[in-house]
């Protein structure tokens, strides 16, 4: 190695990717905490007249990993200058980045998070060519993410509009697919029919060449045609669903479609508790 603080291949390592794309890499030492369960919250209803309580469900809240690194001592200008461009891609001012596992348990699985303290508290300078630092992240999402995405082809219906696809989701927790339908077309439904949920698109046809995308994922949940928003034809009850863990079945619905040139289509990603 060159440096110290560059990752050797046999190294634990994570990546950082800023919103701008700058690329911090990581040796990670043992001790890293929140990598293998979100902070959670119990909602309990105290039973009255009776000890102890019952049990009405639970919440993922968001996490905060922390890593502790190996980072360049400052003593050295290489080493300066290697913190200040770390400094730069973890400033959280840019928005959310990537937290990846390059050498580890789960190679690939990310986290979309903001850096949120450690570099400005490394040990005291002591000349030394190295130093040691904990680095925290914060996940509003607390989900790990696959480095793939999965994509799924919905069959076309033809004369028999309705058509049941099987999905599985992999993760531990729900996935939010993006869904995207090429017309011509109208009258279009979405169906999980392993949870009951739908979605219906309502409003003027799709004609040829027009893209109807419809984003189910938190803090991002939109209706667009062609780019443009297109929420107000969501139907009234519609619910953007997400794929629960294991099989789902999903049917889908839409008249005026024509064979070769109607398509639909969506991706996901499989979610983690854990890296």
């Amino acid at each position: 190695m060159s440096d110290p603080w560059i990752p050797d291949a046999l190294c634990e390592t994570h990546e950082w990717r800023s919103a701008a794309g700058e690329v911090v890499r990581f040796v990670t030492r043992t001790g890293a905490t929140a990598r293998m369960m979100p902070p959670i919250t119990l909602d309990l209803l105290r039973v009255p007249q009776a000890h102890g309580a019952r049990l009405r469900g639970a919440r993922h809240e968001p996490r905060l990993v922390l890593l502790p690194v190996v980072v360049p001592a400052p003593q050295t200008t290489a080493g300066r200058t290697e913190l200040r461009r770390w400094a730069k891609a973890l400033d959280p001012a840019k928005g959310q980045g990537t937290l990846t596992v390059v050498q580890g348990a789960s190679p690939g699985r990310h986290l979309n998070c903001v850096y949120e303290a450690g570099l400005d508290a490394m040990a005291e300078e002591w000349g030394q060519p190295l130093e040691l630092a904990v680095l925290g992240f914060r996940a509003p999402d607390p989900y790990w993410l696959d480095a793939t995405v999965v994509t799924q082809v919905l069959e076309m219906g033809g004369n028999e509009p309705r058509i049941v696809n099987t999905v599985t989701n992999t993760g531990d927790v729900d996935a939010w697919p993006v869904f995207t339908f090429h017309g011509p077309g109208f009258g279009i439904e979405f169906h999980n029919d392993s949870t009951g949920k739908t979605f219906i698109i309502d409003g003027p046809a799709l004609v040829a060449g027009d893209v109807l995308v419809i984003d189910t994922r938190p803090a991002r949940k939109s209706v667009t045609v062609n780019g443009a928003s297109a929420f107000s034809r969501l139907r009234s009850g519609s619910v953007l669903w997400p794929l629960v863990p294991g099989v789902n079945q999903v049917s889908t619905f839409w008249s005026g479609d024509v064979a070769g040139t109607t398509s639909s289509a969506f991706v996901f990603n499989n979610r983690w508790l854990a890296a």
